[in-house]
């Protein structure tokens, strides 16, 4: 089932298990080695690394099980008024945008997934890490993942690099 969105597959969870061995190695190994998590400094780091943490896991299941939006079944373009932007022609021969695969014509920017198996609006990608689509319904909340995951990354690496650091002086 691995074409299938919502469905737990091998990249999800190497996510999570990335996810889940850079929280233990900063929380219970680094900060501790480098300021002990009985002193207030430690359990401040500690809580604002689990927050970054779980803010990272709560954003990408919600990037993982929304729908990244549906073209409605009842989509048809406005064939009356040839300058309105609200339809979009193909480049070649000026027919309307019509999918062959779904049987019913295509918004503007809306893409058919051949992973997904149907038409997404405003679709940007297809992205394993996520088994879903990227459209418009779940486009900003895995762009707040992929920000929350960079920001727990730096903190990681800060944190993990001062300790390598003590330890070699």
């Amino acid at each position: 089932m691995a074409g299938r969105p919502g469905y737990v597959t091998v990249p999800i969870l190497s996510v999570l298990a990335a996810i889940g061995y850079v929280y233990y190695t900063a929380v219970f190994l680094a900060i501790p080695a480098w300021l002990g998590l009985a002193t207030a400094a430690g359990v401040a780091n500690a809580v604002a690394f689990t927050a970054l943490a779980a803010a990272c896991v709560a954003t990408y299941a919600v990037a993982v099980s929304r729908d990244p939006g549906r073209v409605p079944p009842a989509f048809l373009p406005d064939v009356e008024d040839a300058e309105s932007p609200i339809h979009e022609i193909k480049r070649k021969g000026g027919d309307l945008r019509y999918c062959q695969k779904c049987s019913h014509y295509k918004p503007p920017r809306a893409h058919h997934c051949r992973v997904c198996k149907r038409c997404v609006l405003r679709m940007d990608h297809h992205c394993i890490w996520i088994n879903n689509c990227v459209g418009h319904e779940n486009y900003k909340i895995f762009l707040v993942f992929v920000l929350y995951a960079v920001v727990a990354s730096l903190y990681s690496l800060e944190v993990l690099c001062t300790v390598c650091l003590r330890m070699n002086n």
